[in-house]
């Protein structure tokens, strides 16, 4: 990975972070681009290389938290849960 690239994955990790902390003190519909950047400590204009909107960094957010999850596990059940992420909401029975 190259400067530049480490430095677009730091800042993206930056704002899931700022995004994971302000949902933890209100609703989505209530957080902005504007307390997004300031948490993170990016421009607006950062914001908006990365994502076009609040759901685009909120479905990567997602991912973020799925894939720290899985790193608790052995490859086999990364392998499984990754299925269960990547498979048809109609496909999961739950038990």
């Amino acid at each position: 990975m190259n400067k530049s690239e480490s430095k677009y994955f730091n800042t993206a990790t930056k704002m899931d972070l700022a995004l994971i902390s302000l949902l933890k003190k209100k609703p989505l519909e209530y957080i902005t681009v504007s307390e997004i950047c300031k948490k993170a400590e990016v421009n607006r204009s950062t914001f908006y290389l990365h994502y076009e909107n609040i759901g685009d960094l909120l479905n990567e957010t997602a991912r973020y938290l799925l894939n720290d999850f899985l790193s608790y596990f052995s490859t086999d059940t990364k392998s499984i849960a990754l299925n269960l992420a990547n498979c048809e909401l109609n496909e999961l029975l739950f038990i």
